[in-house]
């Protein structure tokens, strides 16, 4: 019987994240992608607006940013 490997996947981190802050981006979830402006980064979450709404991401659920 072969041993199990659990590989972690690769976080998305603030220094990936702060170069795209004022650019329109996807960010996808295990639940959701959201596509809207970057406004704010912080040690946590990511800060997007979505049509006038305010979105807020927590950097652990992100799963990919991509630029629009």
């Amino acid at each position: 019987m072969s041993p199990t490997v659990v590989m972690e996947r690769p976080r998305v981190t603030l220094r990936a994240l702060r170069p795209l802050r004022g650019s329109l981006v996807t960010v996808r979830t295990a639940s959701v992608a959201v596509r809207g402006m970057l406004l704010s980064c912080v040690s946590g979450s990511a800060w997007l607006v979505v049509d006038d709404t305010d979105v807020l991401v927590v950097l652990d659920d992100i799963l990919s940013v991509d630029v629009a």
